[in-house]
């Protein structure tokens, strides 16, 4: 048996992704451990060698990279965020100044990319490793599966089709002129020190957040009027993970709006599936929709920043409220073929699964095979030293931040609501059909080991 390293950082966006990637190769020879970075971090130091499998190979991810490296492991990478939604070739570069380094493609082993755009993006990068870069598809993209989002969320599909018929709109909004400040601060602070992106890219990404909170206050005027218009009809509002559910709220707390429902209870994917029409702007989430076959509409202001607007280019896209009603009262959208080729375009998307696909490529790799004894022995000692350690350093941590009074905006409780539990997992490989085969052991405080069981 081989080892394969997930670690988790946003449990909404990839929690439910990397399981089903674990289900869909579940009979292959390896292992799965799967965790927040903590528990990620502890296993890598005292498991075995194995295949890491990350989330990106920012520039400043160097220290992190050599330090899985030194154990002998396999190091390979799917940026989370893909780029695909970057307006040319040229923005997505500028991304990969932030998003990669030199050195770090030295390092690892093998990018995974999402389709042709990010594939040649990464590539006339860096021409030298054009060998490291492969182009997989996003194991997302299989969420988007009729026959695997009607399994995996079949009771959160039902419970949503209580509000139905609704217009669903996915926040990918600054919310708050608070975090506005923040997230400029956090601009300044990723640029400081990396003299590969340019002060001219750094002003794009400023106004780029400037006009994500223009954007939202466009939007919550946009709903109230939708709200209006259509008093018999829902509409649900899906905050993004780092944005603050009270910051909309307050915003339709008018009796006039009852039709209006906050809510980020559960996965994007849930929400498109129940839904009848979505309306977005610049998110993956749009493209989604429409590869789903949901009626998909890009309502955007005018004259903003457009360093990723390709996905508003995607479907039928107005900046004009009269035009936005006018598309949803036609019975049929999306239809038109340059839309699908544009998101062909950016989208590698084939019958198999790009789970499938990602450990076609895996199995390619150098693996060392593990001491199945040894390595039992090691996780039964290590599995309660690491969960009391995490325990300790988790109550430290709450109570270092009450007296501080410090609280961070991409804090672990945003990133990670409640950790990763053990029921999760189960509803999911339940729900999948196979938990029948599937043998799951805790590591630590959020780590879990997951194989085939051994029959006999």
């Amino acid at each position: 048996m081989k080892l394969i390293y997930i670690p988790i950082e946003v449990k909404t966006r990839e929690l439910i992704t990397k399981l089903f990637f674990i289900a869909d190769n579940i009979n292959e020879n390896f292992i799965f451990f799967i965790g927040d970075k903590m528990s990620t971090k502890n296993a890598v130091s005292c498991l075995g060698k194995g295949v890491y499998f990350y989330k990106s190979i920012n520039w400043y991810d160097t220290p992190h990279i050599n330090r899985v490296k030194s154990k002998g492991n396999v190091y390979i990478s799917l940026d989370e965020e893909g780029g695909v939604t970057q307006s040319n070739i040229s923005n997505f570069k500028s991304i990969l100044n932030r998003r990669s380094s030199m050195k770090n493609i030295s390092l690892v082993d093998k990018v995974f990319t999402w389709g042709n755009f990010d594939y040649n993006g990464w590539r006339s990068k860096y021409r030298d490793y054009k060998n490291k870069i492969v182009k997989t598809g996003s194991p997302r993209f299989d969420l988007w599966r009729n026959e695997v989002y009607s399994k995996i969320f079949k009771d959160e599909i039902l419970y949503l089709k209580k509000y139905s018929p609704f217009i669903f709109i996915p926040s990918t909004f600054i919310n708050s002129s608070e975090w506005l400040k923040k997230e400029i601060d956090h601009e300044k602070k990723m640029n400081k020190g990396n003299s590969k992106e340019p002060s001219a890219f750094l002003k794009k990404r400023i106004n780029q957040s400037k006009d994500s909170y223009k954007s939202f206050i466009a939007y919550v005027d946009m709903i109230k009027k939708l709200s209006i218009k259509f008093p018999k009809k829902r509409i649900i509002v899906k905050p993004h993970p780092k944005e603050n559910l009270s910051d909309w709220k307050k915003k339709f707390k008018k009796k006039k709006y009852s039709n209006v429902f906050i809510n980020n209870d559960f996965d994007l994917t849930a929400y498109i599936a129940a839904s009848e029409c979505v309306i977005f702007t610049e998110t993956i989430a749009g493209m989604q929709s429409s590869i789903m076959g949901k009626k998909t509409i890009s309502y955007n202001l005018k004259n903003i920043s457009t360093l990723r607007n390709y996905a508003n280019k995607c479907v039928p896209n107005t900046t004009n409220f009269k035009t936005l009603i006018k598309y949803l009262n036609k019975s049929s959208l999306n239809k038109n073929s340059i839309f699908k080729k544009k998101i062909k375009n950016r989208f590698y998307i084939t019958d198999t699964t790009t789970s499938k696909i990602i450990m076609k490529n895996i199995k390619k790799l150098k693996i060392n095979e593990l001491n199945m004894n040894f390595f039992y022995i090691k996780l039964k000692l290590y599995s309660t030293y690491y969960f009391i350690l995490d325990n300790l350093k988790f109550l430290f941590i709450q109570i270092k931040n009450k007296f501080l009074n410090k609280s961070n905006f991409k804090s672990y409780s945003i990133k990670m609501p409640g950790g990763i539990n053990r029921n999760e997992i189960e509803i999911i490989f339940k729900n999948l059909g196979i938990i029948k085969k599937v043998k799951i052991i805790n590591f630590g405080k959020n780590g879990y080991i997951i194989h085939k069981k051994i029959v006999g």
